[in-house]
């Protein structure tokens, strides 16, 4: 996936679920095109704070239900996520991005 292209995807599940910040949104597009499973690489691949990565994904967690925390390490605070089934439906009910 181009940087082109996840930025429109990440755009448009914004759209689609008002309340989500981008941080949000890009954590939600890089789950589910494969390109991020845990918060410690996708803190690294995006150049954002491991912290920020953190409290967003216990926002998608524990506010929005939209991912699930599937293991933690205690050391690194490297938490492993997942898209829960609210979170795949939302990509179905976000508007799809207009092809460049």
């Amino acid at each position: 996936m181009d940087e082109t292209r996840f930025m429109a995807e990440v755009e448009a599940v914004e759209r689609g679920r008002p309340g989500l910040s981008m941080l949000h949104a890009g954590l939600l597009v890089a789950l589910r095109e494969g390109l991020a499973a845990d918060t410690r690489s996708f803190a690294r691949v995006f150049g954002v704070a491991h912290a920020l990565v953190l409290r967003a994904a216990n926002e998608l967690s524990d506010e929005h239900a939209l991912v699930e925390e599937t293991g933690r390490d205690s050391r690194t605070q490297r938490a492993r996520l997942a898209l829960t089934a609210a979170g795949r439906r939302l990509f179905e009910r976000a508007v799809q991005p207009i092809a460049a």
